[in-house]
């Protein structure tokens, strides 16, 4: 029987060292690209599974979906893949301790029903705290499903949530947890008692190296007429005075001098631009915002959500 990589769901092969999955001893766990991932921080780019393989190789079977997304990544194209998934599924706002302290999970689940549209069961996973990660079975049990697909975005703390479990059920096994993006090239198959569990390859993202671990950074100010704000190669012009709130981890500057955009966006009062791997920005009052980046998603605040 082919005995699989850990890290990359590979094939482990001894026999062409130019080929995926190779190793010099069957008898390890890690083919010698992941080993040498793991052990000295190196990563080869190769190939990978596309988007679409990982979709048609999960609506071929059964089972259920967990899809995995932290809170700064979920934006239309995160939800656009989530849709797509045509078997029983979850949506799962993973690496949860990153979250502010007012952002309660009632309430990002009402957000994401009302801006999203999500009517599925919604889970949060810390995977530093180790909070939920039982659950999953939970949903299983209730559903009647012993297979589960563990899925989403490159990077979206999968194999670590994985790991965890394989801990708590005394698995001497251990999946590749890399912060290199696109590390799982296929699905790796796991038995948890009487449960099949297959962590499958990251979805690929516009900015997979803006890998967020820690809890964002809310930072406000006024910016006043004829203000260019800069976030990494995000550039957007005021021609009005507006309260601005940055929701994210990177650098963000003003600028204080006529550089209008080319990229009109009508925004509403309370809205955010999000900003795909990066977080969002709120803007509190109904403004014209020249962007340097054509169609940014606009969207309900998720302060603007009532409890009902």
């Amino acid at each position: 029987m082919s005995k699989i990589c850990m890290g990359c769901g590979v094939i482990l092969q001894d026999s062409d060292n130019q080929a995926l999955g190779y190793t010099p001893n069957l008898d390890n766990d890690y083919c010698k690209r992941c080993f040498r991932l793991k052990n000295y921080g190196e990563k080869i780019v190769e190939e990978r599974i596309l988007d679409e393989d990982i979709l048609k190789k999960v609506n071929g079977n059964t089972g259920m979906a967990f899809f995995f997304v932290d809170f700064l990544n979920i934006n239309r194209y995160a939800i656009s893949l989530f849709q797509r998934i045509e078997i029983p599924k979850v949506f799962v706002v993973s690496k949860s301790d990153i979250l502010r302290k007012e952002m309660k999970y009632e309430k990002i689940k009402l957000w994401l029903k009302k801006v999203y549209n999500i009517d599925e069961p919604v889970l949060f996973i810390s995977n530093k705290r180790g909070t939920h990660s039982q659950n999953i079975f939970k949903v299983l049990d209730q559903y009647g499903y012993h297979k589960a697909y563990i899925m989403g975005i490159t990077n979206a703390g999968k194999s670590t949530f994985l790991n965890r479990i394989l801990a708590q059920h005394g698995i001497a096994r251990e999946i590749l947890a890399s912060n290199k993006p696109n590390t799982t090239l296929d699905f790796i198959k796991l038995k948890i008692d009487s449960y099949t569990l297959y962590d499958t390859p990251g979805f690929s993202y516009l900015n997979d190296q803006n890998i967020i671990n820690k809890e964002f950074k809310m930072t406000s100010f006024i910016v006043k007429p004829g203000t260019t704000l800069v976030i990494q190669d995000y550039k957007f012009y005021f021609s009005q005075e507006n309260k601005v709130t940055f929701y994210g981890n990177v650098p963000i500057s003003r600028v204080y001098k006529e550089d209008r955009q080319t990229h009109l966006l009508n925004v509403p009062g309370n809205y955010d631009i999000v900003l795909p791997g990066i977080g969002f920005i709120n803007i509190k009052m109904p403004a014209e915002v020249y962007a340097s980046v054509p169609d940014l998603e606009i969207r309900c605040d998720i302060s603007e959500v009532d409890y009902e």
